[in-house]
Formats: structure tokens, sequence, C-alpha cells
């Protein structure tokens, strides 16, 4: 392994418009509020907060060649993420990302339009099997199409996978992949989404890890939003509980709860401790208004470690 290890991303790179809603959310009328244009996309937003952590990071994700997509790009170069390998679309459009938050700044709704990534050909994988095996992960996430999951993993059998679901309907685009995964970071809905099962007690949870596991992950995750995280490999089975603070925007936390596992893994820290480092950077995340806090550090999260 190379003094700073090097991380392959491969997915995902968005403009995001966020709405904060100043009082209660009153659907299907006007509300008042505030509108932030934000540099996002889960593989992105991972891939920012991995340099953020000093790694080096390979990004291979899809452009077009509007305004958008050069201001995406732009930010990839001033951040040094490495975009060479990236694919340019010549007539797409890049993807944007509609959120509107409540007045507690949650998530209330989101529209994403992603066509761009729905036509990735298998070339621009192939072409690029020996940029991910020369990494020492790769992450991958399902706003990728099945196809392309399914044909990376299948042609890179000894590379270590890390896999973000995205959101609940995405991630059963994941399932067929489960058993060549190094790492699975999911939530609870996508959790019972990918697992067919249903969760009426909190030692439930432990039962989903467990199942992952089964099937052949190395290292499963499944946040569960202010109940903490259920996590598990080999080892141990365990339900970590967060601290709960007032996001300033919660957009961006579990892509920096998942460099935070990477950071873990990599550094070779224990299943408990790759949790409260995954758990300290989405915490710090939350409390400002980009997807990625741009002071983020190794030492502000060893900080902020409880």
């Amino acid at each position: 392994m190379a003094d700073i290890p090097k991380i392959t991303v491969l997915g995902a790179s968005i403009i995001d418009l966020i709405g904060f809603s100043k009082e209660k959310l009153i659907f299907e009328d006007s509300n008042t509020g505030t509108i932030e244009t934000i540099l996002g996309g889960v593989g992105r937003n991972i891939a920012e907060n991995l340099k953020r952590l000093n790694f080096d990071v390979e990004f291979l994700s899809v452009f077009a060649t509007d305004e958008f997509s050069k201001t995406l790009i732009n930010s990839c170069k001033e951040l040094n993420i490495s975009i060479a390998h990236s694919l340019t679309v010549k007539e797409g459009v890049s993807p944007l990302y509609v959120a509107i938050m409540d007045r507690f700044n949650d998530l209330a709704l989101g529209l994403s339009s992603m066509e761009i990534y729905d036509d990735i050909p298998d070339s621009y994988i192939l072409n690029n099997l020996e940029v991910i095996a020369q990494t020492d992960y790769c992450v991958l996430e399902t706003n990728l199409p099945a196809s392309i999951l399914a044909l990376v993993t299948e042609k890179l059998p000894d590379t270590r996978f890390a896999l973000e679901t995205v959101t609940s309907k995405k991630a059963l685009r994941a399932k067929p992949i489960l058993d060549r995964l190094h790492i699975l970071k999911c939530n609870a809905l996508e959790a019972e989404l990918l697992s067919d099962m249903k969760v009426e007690y909190e030692s439930d949870y432990e039962k989903m890890v467990e199942h992952f596991l089964n099937l052949g992950v190395k290292k499963v995750f499944i946040t569960l939003g202010s109940d903490g995280v259920a996590y598990g490999d080999e080892d141990e089975i365990y339900i970590s509980k967060n601290n709960i603070i007032t996001p300033v925007n919660t957009n961006g936390a579990g892509d920096a709860f998942m460099a935070g596992i990477l950071y873990g893994e990599l550094k070779k820290l224990d299943m408990y401790d790759m949790v409260k480092f995954g758990a300290a950077c989405a915490q710090i995340t939350i409390q400002h208004k980009n997807a990625v806090h741009p002071d983020l550090c190794e030492q502000m999260v060893l900080d902020a470690i409880v």
C-alpha cells in the first residue's frame, strides 16, 4: 500500500438546489424560505470528504459540457481530486437535485434528475478496470445503473468495494452484488428492502446485520438516524447510539459517515472506533449548509469524538 492510500470513487456529481423553510411546510402551497445552490452528488461528496481526510482520490464520474458541469469540474480541480478518467457526454444534461428542508433543517422532499447516468456504456468501465484495480478501495453508489454495478464487481473480484445505497428505490440496484461487497452502508429503510426483513424491535437491526454478513458482506453499517448505527462484522454485532444535535442541513451526512468509515478501515481501527469516527464526520457535516463541511479535516474529526 502506498504511503497515502488511494481510493477510487465511482459515482454521481450533481448540483443541489436546497430550499430551507422558515416555518412549518404547507404542501400544495407556496412556502417562505431561502434557496441555496450547493455542489453535491453522493459520489462527489464522498470523494471530497476523503480528500479532506488526506486520501488520494480518483473520481470516476459523468459530466456534461454545460455550465453546471463546468462548475463541478472546476471544483474537483480546486480540491485536487483527480477526474482524469471521468466520462464527458457532449449531448448530456448535468444532473440536478432539488431538496426541500423542513423548519428543523431535515429533508422533507427531494427530487432528482439523473438521466445522464442511465446510459453509461460498458466500455467506459472496461476501459478503466486497471485504474480501479490499482487503488486500495473502490466506492460505489446506486445512482449508477444496476448493470454497471454488476459489471465492475464481476470484472474485479479481488477489489474491495464499499457501497452507499443512496435511496430506498435505488438501493435495490445493489441487491445482486451484495455478496461481492467488503463494506455495505445503508439506512434502515434501505436495509429492510435489501434484506426483505421488517423491523419491529431494535434487536431486529442486529438480525439484519447478521443477514448481510451471511451473504458475504465483510462489514455492515445501518444508519438509524437519531437512534444511532447498527453495525457488525464476523467478530461483533452491535448498536451504537448517536449524540443528538440540531442540524443546519442533513444533506451529506450519510456521505460523510461513509468517508469516515473508510478512514477507519484504512487506519485499521476496530469497528467501534470506525463508527465513532464516521459519526463524528456526519455530525460535523450537518452543522454546515453545504453537503460537505469546508473545514473538515482529520484533526477536526478527532477533536469532535467524545
